[in-house]
């Protein structure tokens, strides 16, 4: 079973799941997840995870699947589609990337726009009932201050009955972001020093 699900997945072969992974390089990640974690909420953090070349798609995406999704009068879903939306584009591109011949080579730049989804979806998480970020409408023209409406995650756990837990609920989001930029990171030095691992794979 998961075998066959694994080969839908991955036919090729392509991805971290199927690295030779050794003890450094299982260091490097989980270290390197670590320290980018402490480093979340500061400088580091923000202009790895937060810049203008990410900021600008994962913002349209949110925004427009929003005004998408909100006609359809599902008010659960209305709020959640933003984030939903802005991760389910990557990981169908991470999907698509990994079914083409040489694909692994997408890869770690789609790890690293996936890293940026999460730890957007984790800061406001952690965010719902503070409520101290500004907040924009999905009519991407008012602006709202701290304090001033609810966002996104209230709406979202607070049916769930999990609005007490969203600052926990954040930070796993956030720590699943610095897991994917390593892998982002050590994709990329894998592949470079790997090509062996590929040579008789019909591409």
């Amino acid at each position: 079973m998961i075998k066959n699900l694994l080969r839908a997945w991955d036919p090729y072969r392509q991805s971290f799941l199927y690295f030779r992974w050794g003890f450094w390089g299982l260091l490097f990640c989980a270290a390197g997840a670590w320290f980018l974690y402490g480093q979340a909420h500061g400088v580091l953090g923000k202009l790895l995870f937060d810049n203008i070349f990410v900021y600008l798609p994962n913002y349209l995406t949110h925004e427009f699947s929003h005004r998408f999704w909100c006609t359809f009068g599902w008010e659960w879903w209305c709020y959640a589609s933003g984030n939903c939306m802005e991760t389910l584009v990557v990981l169908l591109l991470c999907f698509g990337a990994l079914r083409l011949s040489g694909g692994r080579y997408l890869l770690p730049p789609l790890l690293y726009w996936l890293s940026t989804t999460l730890y957007g979806a984790g800061i406001y998480c952690a965010d719902a009932r503070a409520m101290k970020l500004h907040l924009t409408s999905s009519d991407m023209m008012s602006n709202f201050a701290p304090g001033m409406m609810k966002g996104d995650w209230h709406y979202i756990l607070s049916p769930l009955g999990l609005l007490e837990q969203d600052v926990l609920l954040g930070n796993i989001l956030v720590f699943a972001a610095c897991v994917c930029f390593m892998l982002a990171a050590y994709s990329l030095w894998y592949y470079w020093t790997h090509s062996d691992q590929y040579l008789f794979d019909g591409r």
